[in-house]
């Protein structure tokens, strides 16, 4: 899906199909926080979705790597989540780390 597959409308998000619009619930982002809504973020980006940070703000869509967590989402820091989690939590990893 790209961002131009997707919309905003009155705070909802929709994506384009075939049978038209159909409302998002749920947005895996594959893009970096700046480029992901040129209404709030970088106003030249045509990457994003003019609204989405406006729809998330209002709870119609849920985003599941959420604004600012970049660097949890990143592959090489996997590596490290169990130290992380031991060291911020004082807790063992709920899961385990895939062997790679």
């Amino acid at each position: 899906m790209e961002g131009s597959d997707l919309s905003v409308r009155d705070d909802v998000v929709y994506m384009r199909t075939t049978r038209g619009p159909q409302k998002v619930d749920v947005i895996y982002r594959r893009i970096d926080d700046e480029f992901l809504d040129p209404l709030s973020f970088r106003p030249d980006s045509a990457l994003g979705v003019p609204g989405l940070m406006s729809a998330y703000r209002a709870g119609n869509v849920t985003l599941a790597n959420a604004v600012g967590t970049g660097v949890s989402d990143d592959k090489a820091v996997y590596t490290y989540m169990p130290d992380i989690i031991r060291f911020y939590l004082g807790e063992e990893a709920k899961l385990k780390n895939v062997p790679t």
